[in-house]
């Protein structure tokens, strides 16, 4: 039986070609995701602690520590000593982001706390709110103190990164003398951050740096103009340091190393 190329359907034959390399192309764009960072650190002299329920959970109340990392380098103790380490506040869905950002501030010398905390914000009374402010006060400090009890690993002095999106009561914080810099990372400035945000600039103080770093497609400057009025009518922001990385997005795909050379910079000075 002879093969009769004109019987062939060519219609459905082109259909199922397309469709077999579109779900190609498509299977190419997931693994360049997935497959886009590490999943372990590349630097065989970084050593992580894990720590599932810290015994500061005992003393708390409005705060609760799901759990702490403790990551720093074993080649550079003396670093780890001499240069405050760095807290990172992150959200409960796993970013790759801050692992690379880990490992970078390790290779730095600096030690680093990533924290997973959850916290009673939406309070709906004034002394509520305050015992937050107060708890949040306390909270670093008992974490360094934490990592010390046995020996001292870490400096006493503290830098703070929050990637989380609602903002902390940190007015008090910001008067701690340990507490060298308080990085906000894309904090969403809705009504409750506005007013935290706003009253956490007049309460910075030349002791605490406190800096806020947008990428420019979620700068509210761009997208709401009530809060770019509000904000460009107080005063004390004209004075305090938000630094805005171009182009980049939420996760700052592509401007991780601009985001890790900002915050470096910040820490440094």
């Amino acid at each position: 039986m002879r093969f009769n190329i004109f019987q062939v359907d060519w219609i459905t034959v082109d259909i199922i070609i397309i469709t077999l390399l579109i779900l190609l192309l498509i299977g190419v764009k997931v693994l360049k995701e997935a497959y886009r960072w590490r999943f372990f650190f590349s630097n065989a002299s970084t050593i992580r602690r894990i720590d599932r329920h810290p015994d500061i959970n005992t003393h708390f109340s409005m705060i609760s520590i799901k759990k702490c990392t403790l990551t720093k380098s074993s080649v550079s103790q003396q670093e780890n000593l001499t240069k405050p380490p760095i807290i990172i506040i992150r959200r409960f869905r796993k970013l790759m982001l801050l692992k690379a950002l880990t490992e970078a501030f390790c290779s730095f010398g600096y030690s680093v706390i990533n924290v997973q905390l959850k916290t009673m914000t939406n309070t709906g009374t004034n002394r509520m709110t305050s015992e937050v402010e107060e708890e949040v006060k306390q909270t670093f400090p008992s974490i360094v103190k934490f990592y010390n009890q046995d020996a001292d690993i870490v400096n006493q002095h503290y830098n703070i990164i929050d990637f989380k999106k609602r903002l902390l009561p940190y007015n008090l914080l910001l008067k701690d003398l340990d507490c060298r810099s308080l990085i906000l990372i894309n904090p969403r400035l809705d009504s409750y951050n506005l007013e935290l945000f706003s009253t956490l600039l007049d309460d910075s103080n030349k002791d605490t740096q406190l800096i806020t770093i947008f990428s420019e497609k979620l700068n509210p400057f761009f997208t709401n103009k009530k809060i770019k009025k509000i904000l460009l009518d107080n005063e004390t922001l004209k004075n305090s340091k938000i630094t805005t990385i171009q182009k980049a997005k939420s996760t700052f795909k592509y401007y991780e190393t601009i985001l890790l050379s900002v915050i470096i910079r910040y820490i440094k000075n």
